[in-house]
Parts: C-alpha cells; sequence; structure tokens
C-alpha cells in the first residue's frame, strides 16, 4: 500500500483539470495525450491484497472524490445566491465539511494507490451532473428570494443523498476488502458518515418545515420574516 498524498492545492480545487496534470482513461469519446493516458493495467495494483478489483474500485472511489468537490463549488454558490443570513451561515459550515470530506477522500486514494489527479470517466459524469444542477441557479434572477432558498435546500437534499449513499457503499466495500485497504476504507468511513448524515436530516426537515410554514401563511408580506423563523428552529440541527 501506499502512503497518502495531500497538499493544500488539491483541496481547493473543485474540478481536477489538465492544467493540474489530470490523468483519464480514454473512452468511446475521450481522447488524451499519452502523458495523460492512464490505462486498466495501470490501475491493476490499486487496493493490491485486498482481493478487489483495483481499476474499478479507482474508478469508483474518484468519483465519489468528484461528488464532494463539486459539493464544495455549491455551497460556495448557495451562499451567494440566498438572501437569507441563516441559510448562508449553514451553508459556509457545510462547505468546510465538504472540504473535509474531500480530504478524507484523497487520504484514501493515496493509501489504496489511486493516482493523485486521476479522473475517471465516471468522475467526469458525475461532475456533469453535478455542473447541471449548480449552473441551475444561474437562472436565479427569474425567482423570488422564497423560491430560491427552497431550491437551495433542495439542492443540499439532492447532494447529501448521493453523499451518504455513497459512503454506505464504501462501507460495503469495505467490509469485502482485505488487509490494509480494508482498514483504509474503514476510516474514511468514519470520517464521512457523520457529516453526511447531519446534512441530509437538516436539508429533510429544512424542507419539510418550509414549505409546512409557507403553504398555510397567508399574508405574503410576512413571508419572509415566517421562513427565517423556521430555519432558526431547526438550526440546532447542524
Amino acid at each position: 500500500m501506499k502512503e497518502a498524498t495531500m497538499n493544500s492545492e488539491t483541496l481547493t480545487l473543485t474540478r481536477v483539470t489538465k492544467d493540474v496534470g489530470a490523468t483519464i482513461k480514454p473512452g468511446p469519446m475521450v481522447v488524451a495525450a499519452p502523458g495523460q493516458t492512464l490505462t486498466e493495467e495501470a490501475l491493476k495494483d490499486v487496493a493490491a491484497g485486498s482481493g478487489l478489483n483495483g481499476a474499478f474500485l479507482a474508478d469508483l472511489v474518484v468519483s465519489m472524490a468528484a461528488h464532494e468537490n463539486m459539493s464544495v463549488n455549491m455551497f460556495r454558490v448557495l451562499q451567494t445566491t440566498t438572501t437569507n443570513p441563516m441559510l448562508r451561515s449553514t451553508f459556509a459550515t457545510f462547505e468546510a465539511d465538504a472540504l473535509q470530506a474531500v480530504a478524507a477522500h484523497v487520504e484514501l486514494m493515496g493509501q489504496l494507490g489511486i493516482p493523485m489527479y486521476y479522473i475517471s470517466p465516471a468522475a467526469r459524469m458525475t461532475e456533469g451532473l453535478d455542473s447541471h444542477m449548480v449552473m441551475s441557479f444561474l437562472t436565479a434572477g427569474a425567482a423570488d428570494p422564497l423560491t430560491i432558498d427552497m431550491k437551495a435546500v433542495e439542492a443540499v437534499l439532492l447532494g447529501s443523498t448521493l453523499c451518504v449513499s455513497n459512503t454506505a457503499l464504501l462501507a460495503a466495500i469495505g467490509e469485502e476488502a482485505k488487509g490494509d485497504a480494508k482498514a483504509a476504507i474503514q476510516a474514511a468511513v468514519q470520517q464521512l458518515e457523520g457529516p453526511q448524515r447531519a446534512h441530509l436530516e437538516w436539508a429533510q426537515q429544512t424542507q419539510q418545515r418550509m414549505a409546512l410554514a409557507l403553504v398555510k401563511h397567508k399574508a405574503m408580506h410576512k413571508m419572509m420574516e415566517f421562513t427565517e423563523t423556521v430555519i432558526a428552529k431547526v438550526k440546532g440541527t447542524i
């Protein structure tokens, strides 16, 4: 097993690109220069001795890391689109959690022997899915502040659902692994699952409380004040 390699630059990136040395496996519509091409053969020693398919595991873990990277970007965008100071504070906290999740994935990649800056085809598709969710907030000018806040909460709900699911899958893989890989995966899961579940629970509760409060509130001019009260009530669940 290789020792983890991590640097501050990795944790400030929200997308791994060619200019930082990204490598990828060529595909039907993917062409890469020889120095940026990674093959199945090059990934065969990932998680050596674990009894797992190293190449597939590498693709999967990198895809999970890409989602966390894009989550950092999403929380930054949500902080700029909301006018609600309580939501802005929550999204800043969630951004810090997402950065820690990226760090956990980077450490796991190093321990498993996954090359730094490797981007699997699955990871690129994950980036595409997440990017479209983030880009939807470019149309925020067509909506009122309450609608934007509701959609921001829904974005957290969608993103955190995948985070929780990914980590549950990682935990299941860890149960099947042997040797050092098992310990590395279990350590990563332990770091990841708590904050991710907290994000999901917050989003579920906030969506329900905001919607129920607003659907029962007839005075439109008081909705913002009422919504801030609702968010304050769930703030303690962060």
